[in-house]
């Protein structure tokens, strides 16, 4: 299933469990105090 799915992402690679908590931190942190009231699709672009 993995091998069929691959080539609809145009990253080259399946999301891992480190791409949404790296997204969860900068959510997190002080970095993103202007990001509000926003729906993030973090599918790598699928």
């Amino acid at each position: 299933m993995k091998n069929a799915l691959l080539p609809r992402f145009p990253m080259g690679r399946i999301g891992l469990p480190e791409d949404a908590a790296r997204l969860i931190a900068f959510l997190a942190s002080d970095d993103s105090q202007w990001v509000t009231g926003e729906i993030i699709h973090s599918r790598g672009g699928f």
